[in-house]
């Protein structure tokens, strides 16, 4: 038993190391990775040796520091080549950008983050765009707060009482104040954020829903530059944002359709 506990807590200290090099800075030396682990330096080789024996990471042998393999991105890419979202949301996002100069992005939920798994277009600033394995807090992005309307209350404070980093001076941090926001969600069937993330742009965002769940399977959203916003402008992106989420659920069953945009009616359970 005890063996199988100590080879099943390397295993698990193995992805940690590919989710800490999957993270900025994107490259650690070896004490910084023993450091990260609170394990010593001599474990901290053992598990990067097998890693780098398995093809996961490399090590850079100018600076001996350590960082993911090309190997890592086919092996995370199976997660897209299997996707239904990314198929389905492929075409409307497509046209989402070309009837909009902005950015385009698909959000899934993964471990209280955005996590955008497709991005398109391009609004003229490297800050807005969204990598493609990039996560984002949930109480500073649009997308996020389509996911938060999927949440019960108790599951909403849970998430709050982890945001308390302002981003900007209009990240929303109090619990209250995001039910407020919530609110408005549902009425307006659409979220959005302005400057809560980053100064300068404001996103619209739009729920997918698959089959018959009442649960956003994703989010689609566009960032634009803050001098594009006008309540008029918004008005008439925000429909287009909501098309290209009520395209991408057709394609996901017929039942999707009608839970394509955000309940006006439905409060938090």
């Amino acid at each position: 038993m005890k063996k199988a506990t100590t080879a099943m807590s390397s295993t698990l200290r193995c992805l940690k190391v590919l989710e800490l090099l999957a993270d900025e800075p994107f490259e650690l030396s070896l004490s910084e990775m023993a450091s990260r682990l609170d394990i010593p330096r001599a474990s901290a080789h053992r598990l990067c040796t097998t890693l780098i024996e398995a093809n996961l990471i490399t090590q850079d042998p100018a600076t001996r520091r350590y960082m993911l393999n090309s190997h890592a991105l086919w092996i995370g890419s199976g997660y897209l080549r299997h996707s239904p979202l990314y198929r389905a949301a492929f075409f409307p996002m497509q046209e989402l950008a070309r009837q909009i100069p902005g950015t385009v992005q698909l959000g899934v939920l993964d471990q209280d983050y955005v996590l955008f798994i497709h991005s398109v277009g391009y609004s003229g600033a490297p800050d807005s765009f969204a990598d493609v394995g990039l996560r984002r807090p949930l109480n500073a992005t649009a997308s996020g707060k389509i996911f938060l309307t999927g949440m019960t209350s108790e599951g909403v404070e849970r998430i709050m009482v982890k945001c308390t980093e302002k981003y900007t001076g209009n990240t929303i941090t109090s619990h209250d104040r995001m039910l407020e926001e919530l609110s408005a969600v549902r009425t307006n069937r659409y979220a959005r954020n302005i400057e809560e993330l980053l100064p300068g742009y404001w996103v619209l965002a739009s729920g997918v829903f698959a089959g018959v769940s009442e649960v956003p399977a994703a989010a689609i959203s566009i960032t634009l530059p803050l001098s594009e916003f006008s309540p008029e402008r918004e008005a008439a992106i925000a429909a287009l944002v909501q098309d290209a989420a009520r395209r991408t659920s057709l394609q996901l069953g017929p039942n999707s359709v009608s839970r394509a945009v955000v309940p006006a009616g439905n409060g938090l359970r």
